[in-house]
Parts: structure tokens; C-alpha cells; sequence
């Protein structure tokens, strides 16, 4: 069984022959559809969940056998990046409502409330650190994914899929959190452009941040060790991306890791950012995207959360799995999981 109809069995819960018969396809416009009885795909893709889906359309050319409709499940990657409300809040603080619909909200079992964070990359994958999750790698079903999160005390009107499988980096190493990066793949697709959520858009391999302002945005701790995570509502705070020498020199200091900084600052595949006081992410805000503008104002990933020394020192940067290095392996990685 390939792993898309395995995924599409778990969604449905059909006869998988049946499902072959119904079939599915790519539109000349990028729409991915399956084929499915009426009433079997609304926003959670469960038959019983109350609500439409308004991918649901009817093409000009209908691509489903008679009795059945299509489904869409992936729209056009062009798509990615863009907000469905207005952001209005562009300083640090509280987010808008639906600001960072690519913003994922993980549980697992060892945090069952609230793990850490991840970006979604399109209807089955979430990119997110492998600390995160690299423990739960023999039993994904222990990971849940939440989607269109502002109020983590109020989840009834988000998208929450469990992990059908979790693919770790292969040179991940758990004790320095070099290539600290995973791909989620979800049990079932969540419905992009519902209850605000969208996927954020890959940068291309070798793109430069030094120099800009970015935002990430989390429900971590507000402080070092002040445990409140998960916070309500979710937050955000912009921070300048800074070259690696600057970095290396800040991390070197005695102060912090002194002679140790080469063993846990990897050159290649971290950037860093922030440095002042206060502002920067924090315990918990793992994995969460660090966003920055392209053009058309699309949200790019430029890094990932991993580690830092305390939260918000003057003069320490917060450091973050590269993206960009890694766009090669994400690439070939969900090439790999939808083959």
C-alpha cells in the first residue's frame, strides 16, 4: 500500500479498493482532489464533524466518477505565506488572531498540554525541531498536531490531526541539537484556508537573512524558567538576523559558553538572532517558525527555534536551525514520504 492511499484510508475510513476505483488527481490550477461520497469531506475531513468545506467546488470539467465529489486537499503552492486577516499588531507583544496560520501547536506525550511549535508546509507536513519529537519517532501517535491556534485554553475551533509518521534528520544529534529538524506527517490533510490556516512558503537554498528584522511568534514561557507556557494568546517579537562571526563572538564570552561554543554553534546550518534585551523566544518555543518577508509580502521560514542561554540577554543571541541550508533534505524528504 503506497503511503498516499494509506493516508487517504485513515482519513475516510474506506474499503481501500474502494478507493482506488474513486481515484483522485492534480487540476490544471494546482488543486490536488480525491474522490469521495458526498458529506465525507467538511474542515476536519471527518464525516461526522459539523461545518462545510468550501474546497469543495464543482469544476467546469467534473473529475469524479457519478456519485462522488471532489475533495481538495492541496491548493496552489503560490498560496503559501499569505495571511487571511489583516495584521494590525507589528510590535512585540500579543499577536493578531490568525496573524501566523502556519503556525503549528504540538503535543506529545512527555507534554501532553503543550510541547513546542512547528510550520506547515502543506496539507500533510510540518516542519519542527527534532527535540521535539525524535523520542516519539516508534510511536508518532503520541504527537498531535493543532492548527489555526490563538487561545491554547480554547481548541474547539482548530484542526488537530495526529502524526502518521515522524522523519528525523539523520545527523540529528540530541546533545548539541546540530540538524535539529524533523517533518511531521500527519494522519489525515488539514483543509488549508479554514479557521486561518495556510502554509508558510520554503525559502530557496542559500538565502541570506543577515540584516532584516523577522518575526517569530510562540505560546512559550514569557521568561526564563517562569514556566507559564502555554501562554494565552499566543505571542510575537521581531528580531534582527546577525552574521555568524558576530554570533560565535557573543556565544564565546565566559560568561556563556566560553570555549564550548564551537562544540554546540554549527556554522553551516544555524543562524542566529535577536541579542537584546527581552527580546527573543524562550523555553517551549521550540520549533517555531522565524519568519521573514519576501517578495509580495509573502512569510518565508528562515529558521526554526532550537536553543539559546536564558531568554531575552542583553547581548546573547537566540539561535535557529537555518532553513535555507536545509532545503535540499526537506525537498527530498517529502519527495521520499509521498512516494
Amino acid at each position: 500500500m503506497t503511503a498516499f492511499w494509506h493516508i487517504i484510508t485513515l482519513l475516510f475510513g474506506f474499503n481501500i479498493d474502494a478507493i482506488r476505483a474513486q481515484g483522485g488527481g492534480t487540476l490544471a490550477t494546482g488543486d490536488t482532489y480525491v474522490c469521495v461520497p458526498a458529506g465525507f469531506c467538511d474542515n476536519n475531513g471527518n464525516p461526522s464533524s459539523p461545518g462545510i468545506d468550501p474546497r469543495i467546488v464543482t469544476p467546469t470539467q467534473q473529475p469524479c466518477p457519478a456519485g462522488q465529489i471532489p475533495c481538495y486537499t492541496q491548493g496552489p503552492s503560490s498560496r503559501c505565506g499569505e495571511r487571511f486577516v489583516t495584521q494590525t499588531s507589528t510590535v512585540d507583544g500579543p499577536a493578531d488572531a490568525g496573524a501566523y496560520p502556519w503556525q503549528a501547536f504540538i503535543q506529545n506525550s512527555t507534554n501532553p498540554v503543550y510541547a513546542g511549535s512547528g510550520v506547515l508546509l502543506d496539507n500533510y507536513h510540518v516542519l519542527t525541531a527534532a527535540h521535539k519529537v525524535y523520542l516519539s519517532t516508534g510511536n508518532p501517535g503520541s504527537v498531535r498536531v493543532f492548527m489555526g491556534v490563538y487561545d491554547p485554553s480554547n481548541l474547539a475551533n482548530t484542526q488537530n490531526r495526529t502524526a502518521a509518521s515522524i522523519t528525523v534528520h539523520p545527523s540529528f544529534n540530541a546533545n548539541t541539537l546540530v540538524n535539529d529538524m524533523a517533518i511531521i506527517t500527519v494522519s489525515s490533510p488539514f483543509s488549508l484556508s479554514q479557521d486561518n490556516i495556510n502554509s508558510a512558503c520554503l525559502p530557496a537554498a542559500g538565502t541570506s537573512y543577515v540584516g532584516q528584522s523577522c518575526v517569530v511568534a510562540g505560546w512559550g514561557e514569557t521568561a526564563f524558567k517562569q514556566n507559564d507556557q502555554p501562554v494565552n494568546p499566543m505571542k510575537q517579537v521581531y528580531v534582527r538576523i546577525v552574521d555568524y562571526n558576530t554570533c560565535r563572538a557573543s556565544l564565546a564570552d565566559a560568561s556563556v559558553l566560553g570555549g564550548n561554543v564551537d562544540v554546540y554553534l554549527d556554522p553551516a546550518g544555524e543562524i542566529c538572532a535577536g541579542g537584546e534585551a527581552m527580546r527573543d523566544a524562550c523555553t517551549y518555543d521550540g520549533g517555531a517558525p522565524l519568519i521573514c518577508p519576501a517578495t509580495g509580502g509573502k512569510a518565508n521560514i528562515a529558521g526554526l527555534v532550537i536553543w539559546g542561554k536564558g531568554c531575552g540577554q542583553a547581548g546573547v543571541y537566540g539561535v535557529y536551525v537555518g532553513v535555507p541550508y536545509y532545503r535540499g533534505w526537506i525537498d527530498t524528504t517529502i519527495t521520499q514520504l509521498n512516494g
